[in-house]
Order: C-alpha cells, then sequence, then structure tokens
C-alpha cells in the first residue's frame, strides 16, 4: 500500500444539485452541500445542533443563509442559521416565517475559531505531504459493502484503502490501543481554601514507596496495569477492568516502566 496522500478535489463542471434535483430554483440552490464544509459543520456546531425554528434534534439539519444568496447574503458564520430540513424547506416555499434571527457574536466566534483550527491542521499536514480527506459517510459505505464491524480499526482499513481499493483482510492479531496519561494530575488543588489550611493539594500523594503517577507495574505477577492515581491511602489506582483488581498496595506491585505517557496495548 503507498505511503503517500493525496488531495480529493471536488470541484467539477457539472451541476451536481440540478442533477440530484432538477426541480431547483432560486433560492433553493442553498443546499448546505454547497456550502464549505467547514463552514457548514461550524453553523450545526455554535447552534447545537438544533433546528433554531423548530428546535428539532436528531434529524437531517442544514445551514441557511438568513440574508439569501440572490439578496446578497454571504457565505459567513454570522450569516448562517441551522434548520431542519422540513423548516428550510417549508421557509423557501413562503409557509414558515423565521424567528430567530442568528446567535450571539461570542458563539460565532468559537465555532469559527474551532473549525480554523481544524483548517490549520490541514494545511500543516499538507505541508509535509499530499492530503486526503474523506467524509464519515463515504467510510460508513465502503464499511457496509465490506461488511465490517462498526469499530474504529474496522474504519481507519476503509479510510486507508478508500481510493486505492485495496483489499485487505480485517483481524485483531496486530491491532492495538494507544493511551496518553499525563504526568501531573491537571487538578493541583481542591477548588475552595479549607479553614485554617488555605489551599490544599487535590493529589495527596505524589509517589510512595517509588512508585509514581504513569508507571507500568505488574501486579501480584499477573497484571501489567498503568497507574492512574495513587489514594490517599497509599494505594496505586489503576483503570478500571472487569475482573482485575483496579487498585493494590505498593508491596504487591513490581516496577515495569517508569513515567510513561503513552501506552501500547495489544487488542485482544
Amino acid at each position: 500500500m503507498s505511503s503517500m496522500v493525496y488531495v480529493v478535489n471536488q470541484n467539477g463542471n457539472a451541476d451536481i444539485a440540478r442533477i440530484n434535483n432538477p426541480e431547483l430554483k432560486g433560492s433553493q440552490y442553498q443546499d448546505p452541500t454547497r456550502l464549505d464544509e467547514n463552514l457548514r459543520i461550524a453553523c450545526l456546531m455554535r447552534d447545537g445542533y438544533t433546528c433554531q425554528h423548530c428546535a428539532k434534534r436528531h434529524v437531517r439539519l442544514q445551514a441557511h443563509h438568513i440574508v439569501f444568496r440572490q439578496h446578497g447574503g454571504k457565505d459567513t458564520l454570522s450569516n448562517l442559521l441551522t434548520l431542519c430540513e422540513q423548516c428550510h424547506c417549508r421557509l423557501h416555499q413562503g409557509k414558515i416565517t423565521l424567528k430567530a434571527q442568528g446567535v450571539s457574536g461570542h458563539l460565532d466566534q468559537i465555532a469559527q475559531r474551532t473549525m480554523q483550527g481544524k483548517s490549520h491542521l490541514y494545511a500543516t499536514l499538507g505541508a509535509r505531504a499530499a492530503l486526503l480527506t474523506i467524509f464519515g459517510y463515504q467510510t460508513a459505505a465502503l464499511r457496509k459493502a465490506r461488511s465490517l464491524e462498526k469499530r474504529h480499526d474496522a474504519d481507519a482499513l476503509c479510510i486507508a484503502t478508500y481510493h486505492s481499493g485495496e483489499p485487505i483482510p480485517y483481524h485483531r492479531e496486530h491491532f492495538y490501543h494507544i493511551s496518553f496519561r499525563p504526568r501531573r494530575t491537571r487538578r493541583q488543588y481542591h477548588d475552595l481554601p479549607r479553614k485554617g489550611q488555605g489551599r490544599v493539594k487535590y493529589q495527596v500523594n505524589e509517589q510512595v514507596a517509588g512508585f509514581h503517577k504513569g508507571d507500568v507495574v505488574l501486579v501480584k505477577g499477573k497484571y501489567v496495569k498503568q497507574i492512574n492515581s495513587i489514594y490517599s491511602n497509599g494505594r496505586l489506582a489503576f483503570k478500571r477492568v472487569k475482573g482485575e483488581p483496579p487498585s493494590a498496595l505498593p508491596k504487591d506491585c513490581q516496577m515495569l516502566s517508569r513515567e510513561r505517557t503513552i501506552l501500547w496495548e495489544k487488542v485482544a
């Protein structure tokens, strides 16, 4: 399989909107799929994935131009509003009038910056290699066509082979789960000062018997665990896994690796 990554250019001369619906006229061309995808997602994200007219969620949503394009409306986040497909259609048919007039500039900025960060990531990666992006529905369609389970690793295989069509057998013999564990607890102090004590540290024990947060240990000669935190009673705490100990005394643990921030675990 080639290591090259390619950019997909979806622009073309064919009028895809008219192919899908020959009856389109005027402002009906304001279908959200014709927007820049980042801008459309930013609109839906800002509005909480909720129709701003009927308040429905978990339905097909579209980005509506508050000021129509034919009246000079721009493709900007402040001129977009999330509507469900039904309300959007009824609005352009003149059957309903919008009560909502957009949301706060503060929320606009949050959504815009989020999507700008995504664009920055694409630009940074694209400077190192040709970049290919595909949408979730494309991955889902290929996964279903290959009769694969709905799992992250199955999606990864579909993404990697979407354009090459290279068949790769799906098995879990060489799959790993990668997790990150920071060396320090983000929360340093309890929220409120305590009478006579002032600000009290949230993490009572930063180390016990030479063990620190992030250390990988062998528990009772059987379980390989990473230390998530150290309880105030001195017990070492681990990620909870059914049938395995959630914590242990330091005397029952053997050091395997110190303060690992990234942990690779073979998927069973």
